[in-house]
């Protein structure tokens, strides 16, 4: 389910719906929709659009719990957006969470919690990235590999973000259960063939 995890970014000036059908065609298995800087009805109208275009793929929204809750979608949430605890008392157990993690540290904090445990974490940044300008250090394979361990073997799922693409992949895929990409397919003029290229090349390194 993980291999190929698609987070949107609005920069890119792209027919979104469109481009991200073209992009599951060639392999995106997951979409999280990231938008940061859209007010909460141009963020559900995006949501919306990506449910009708993607009706066979787990959809994500970025740190908007009440779109989240009002469209039956999932959650991702960062270290610094709502507290994981909070999320979670929020949606039914069948929306599934992810949660950013950038340290051990911040790993086993979530765990001491006590509840449920994110039902997907993604990990980095493996390396630094200019999606992401404010992101914190990167943590390189040995780092996402290290958190990956241990967050696997309590049953959660793993992907790696941050500075992910053909470059790194087949180091990075024996390691976690997919790879979260943002500008390797958001920039890539044939989505479904940069697709096609990544989920093939961490599949075969699996």
């Amino acid at each position: 389910m993980w291999d190929l995890y698609l987070v949107t970014d609005p920069s890119y000036q792209v027919d979104l719906p469109e481009f991200v059908a073209r992009a599951v065609s060639g392999g995106v298995s997951v979409v999280q929709l990231r938008d940061k800087h859209a007010d909460t009805d141009s963020f559900r109208a995006q949501a919306i659009a990506l449910q009708q275009a993607i009706p066979h793929i787990p959809i994500f929204v970025n740190d908007c719990v009440e779109i989240a809750q009002e469209l039956g979608l999932h959650l991702h949430i960062g270290q610094l957006d709502m507290p994981y605890e909070q999320a979670r008392a929020l949606l039914p157990e069948e929306q599934m969470i992810g949660l950013t993690i950038e340290t051990m540290a911040q790993w086993r904090a979530c765990v001491d919690l006590g509840i449920r445990l994110p039902d997907v974490i993604g990990l980095g940044p493996v390396e630094a990235t200019a999606t992401k300008p404010d992101a914190p250090e990167a943590i390189g394979v040995a780092g996402v590999a290290e958190i990956a361990q241990e967050a696997r073997g309590r049953g959660v799922a793993c992907v790696a973000i941050g500075g992910v693409d053909e470059r790194n992949a087949k180091d990075l895929a024996p390691h976690v259960d997919g790879l979260c990409v943002v500008s390797a397919i958001m920039g890539a003029q044939d989505p479904a063939k940069a697709a096609e290229r990544l989920r093939t090349m961490f599949q075969e390194s699996k």
